[in-house]
C-alpha cells in the first residue's frame, strides 16, 4: 500500500497542506498528466484572446465616421 505524501507551506498567516496520492492503476505518467493540463490551459487562454480580438473587430466595424 502506498502512503499519501503531504507537505505544508505557510504563506502569510495561512498554512496550506497539500496531500498527494497516486492511483496504482493510472495509465499516464505524472509528466504526461501535467503536460496535458498545461496544454489544455494554454488552449483555453488562446481561445479567450481570440474571442477578445473578434469582439474588438466586430465593435470597431460598427462605428460610424
Amino acid at each position: 500500500e502506498l502512503k499519501n505524501i503531504s507537505t505544508k507551506r505557510k504563506i502569510g498567516k495561512t498554512t496550506y497542506e497539500v496531500v498527494v496520492h497516486f492511483d496504482e492503476n493510472a495509465t499516464e505518467t505524472m509528466q504526461d498528466k501535467l503536460t496535458r493540463i498545461m496544454l489544455r490551459e494554454l488552449r483555453r487562454k488562446s481561445n479567450e484572446k481570440k474571442m477578445i480580438l473578434i469582439k474588438k473587430s466586430l465593435t470597431s466595424g460598427n462605428r460610424c465616421n
